[in-house]
């Protein structure tokens, strides 16, 4: 990663591990003074609406006087984290890492193992 990121992506589906992302892409932006993107996506298939989740976002940075843009892609999650990064030229992909049972890894991978696969930058993953 360059000294400095410019552009930092971070993934935010509002659960814990998402939450803890997002604080530290808010601790990397106030040092950085970089832009900072928050990303959620829904999957096609199911019926929730993001915006609830894109508001607790932007509450959360308010809180902390951290500005942002905020965007919602609906699809596979890794693959449009993969998307916005790109599209952004992000530096930086912020991404939370939740604890799943070692059979459902193995079966479906996490999000985060396909975000560091496929990123166009560097990734760090939270836990």
């Amino acid at each position: 990663m360059a000294a400095r990121a410019k552009s930092i992506v971070v993934g935010y589906d509002g659960s814990e591990a998402a939450q803890r992302a997002l604080d530290r892409a808010a601790d990397l932006v106030d040092g950085y003074g970089s832009r900072l993107a928050v990303v959620t996506v829904t999957g096609r298939d199911e019926d929730d609406a993001t915006p609830a989740t894109l508001d607790d976002a932007r509450e959360r940075l308010l809180a902390r006087h951290v500005t942002a843009s905020y965007v919602e892609h609906v699809g596979e999650p890794a693959e449009m984290l993969v998307e916005a990064a790109t599209s952004r030229d992000a530096d930086l992909l912020v991404v939370g890492r939740r604890d799943q049972g070692a059979l459902k890894r193995l079966v479906l991978g996490s999000v985060s193992a396909k975000v560091l696969h496929g990123a166009p930058c560097d990734v760090l993953v939270v836990r």
